[in-house]
C-alpha cells in the first residue's frame, strides 16, 4: 500500500502543470493606465522560446510606452512551481503568481477582466487554423468561437489590437475574433518558426540545413541595436516568431496558398471601424525590428523574409516599392482584404492517414504583397 501511494504521488507530479504571471520589471500600478498582455503557451519540444518570444515582444513595448503601461506576460508551462519561479527569476523576470493550475480559457477570461485597459494581446504559442492556439496541452484551445471576446470589447483601447503569433492564425481564427472583439487581429497564413539576431545585426530562422541565414553567421549573445540598452538573449530578449516564406507543410496538411508575413484584419464595420489604422499602426510599430527604425523600416521588416541569400529580401523590398521581380512567397500568395482571406478548402490525409482539409487558392501574385504594403504605409504615425 505504501508504494502504491508513493507511486500515485510519483505519477501526479509527473504530470503537474502550472503557469505564472509575471512582468519585465517592478510596477507602480497606480501610474498604469493600460496594460500589453503576452500569453506564452506551452514549450514542450519548443523550450523556452514561446517564453522567450513573448519577453522579447514585452521590451520593446516597454521602450515604447515606459510609464503609462505594463507589460504581463503569462507563461503556461508544463514542469512544477519551483523549476518555473526559477526560470523566472534567473532572467529577472518579477513575478506576480505562480501556482500548479491549468491555464484554462476561463482562467485567462477572469485574469483579462481584472485589468484595467488592454492596449494589445499578443498569444506567443502553437496553433491549428480551425481549432485556435494551444496554450497548455490537454487544455480548451483559445479560438474564435469557445471564447467571450465579446464580453471583453469594453476592456480594450481604441488603438488596442491582438496579435496572434503561431501558425496559420490567419485563415480562420483572426478574422473571427476580430469579428467578435472589434479590434484589429493580426494572423499569419503559414507556418511560423523563431527568429533570433545573427552577427549582421540580422533577424534569421536558425535551420542552417533550409539555408535561412548566411554561412559562417553565429547568433548573437546580446540584443544589440534591437533595444534602448543591450540586453542578454539566454534571458529572452532576442527572439521573435514570424512566418516562412513557404505554405504550411505539417501534421494539419499541405496547404498551397500563404503569405510570408502577418495579415491584418478588421472584420466589422460602423463607427468603430475608424480605429483599426489606429490598431494595425500600433501592432506594426511594435514589431521587434534592429535599427534604423524609421516607419519604411518597420514596414518592410514585418513583410519581407530573411534567408541566408540577401537577395530574396531585397527582391521583397524592390517589389513592395513596385519594381518587377521574382516571386516573394514560394507558394501561391493568397488574396486578402481587410475582412478575411479568400480560399477554398480541400480534403485530404495527412501522413498519419488522419482526415484533413488543406486551404487552396488563386494566386494573386506580388500584387498583394505591393497592396498591402501600400495600406501598411498610408499608416505613418504623425
Amino acid at each position: 500500500m505504501r508504494f502504491l501511494v508513493f507511486l500515485g504521488i510519483l505519477l501526479f507530479n509527473f504530470k503537474c502543470f502550472s503557469y505564472s504571471i509575471s512582468t519585465l520589471k517592478p510596477v507602480n500600478w497606480s501610474r498604469v493606465k493600460t496594460v500589453d498582455v503576452f500569453i506564452a503557451g506551452y514549450g514542450e519540444e519548443m523550450g523556452l522560446q514561446f517564453l522567450y518570444g513573448a519577453i522579447t515582444r514585452a521590451q520593446v513595448h516597454d521602450d515604447l510606452y515606459p510609464d503609462s503601461r505594463a507589460q504581463v506576460i503569462l507563461w503556461a508551462e508544463e514542469d512544477n512551481k519551483r523549476k518555473d519561479r526559477k526560470v523566472l527569476r534567473d532572467r529577472g523576470l518579477t513575478i506576480l503568481e505562480i501556482n500548479s493550475r491549468k491555464l484554462k480559457n476561463k482562467v485567462v477570461e477572469d485574469y483579462l477582466m481584472q485589468l484595467p485597459s488592454i492596449s494589445s494581446l499578443h498569444i506567443v504559442s502553437h496553433n491549428a487554423a480551425f481549432q485556435g492556439s494551444a496554450i497548455q496541452k490537454t487544455t480548451d484551445r483559445l479560438g474564435h468561437n469557445n471564447f467571450p471576446w465579446e464580453k471583453l470589447t469594453s476592456k480594450f483601447t481604441k488603438d488596442s489590437y491582438v496579435f496572434l503569433h503561431g501558425c496559420n492564425t490567419g485563415f480562420i481564427v483572426a478574422p473571427g475574433i476580430s469579428k467578435k472583439l472589434k479590434k484589429p487581429v493580426f494572423g499569419s497564413l503559414t507556418s511560423t518558426d523563431f527568429q533570433e539576431i545573427f552577427n549582421n545585426g540580422q533577424w534569421y530562422h536558425n535551420n542552417s540545413q533550409f539555408d535561412q541565414f548566411p554561412a559562417g553567421m553565429k547568433k548573437l549573445t546580446t540584443s544589440g541595436e534591437l533595444f534602448n540598452q543591450s540586453l542578454s538573449c539566454w534571458k529572452g530578449y532576442c527572439h521573435r516568431m514570424m512566418p516562412n516564406v513557404h505554405p504550411y507543410r505539417g501534421y494539419w496538411g499541405n496547404y498551397d496558398i500563404g503569405l510570408p508575413y502577418y495579415q491584418a484584419f478588421c472584420n466589422y464595420g460602423g463607427s468603430v471601424a475608424r480605429d483599426c489604422k489606429a490598431g494595425i499602426a500600433a501592432g506594426i510599430n511594435a514589431t521587434a525590428t534592429i535599427s534604423p527604425k524609421s516607419w519604411e523600416d518597420k514596414v518592410i521588416d514585418h513583410m519581407c523574409p530573411r534567408m541566408g541569400d540577401s537577395s530574396i529580401f531585397e527582391n521583397c523590398k524592390a517589389i513592395l516599392k513596385g519594381a518587377s521581380g521574382k516571386r516573394v512567397f514560394w507558394g501561391n500568395t493568397i488574396g486578402c482584404s481587410l475582412k478575411e482571406c479568400s480560399f477554398e478548402l480541400q480534403s485530404g490525409r495527412n501522413e498519419d492517414n488522419k482526415r484533413i482539409q488543406n486551404f487552396v487558392g488563386t494566386n494573386a501574385g506580388n500584387a498583394q504583397l505591393v497592396k498591402d504594403f501600400k495600406f501598411f504605409m498610408s499608416l505613418r504615425p504623425e
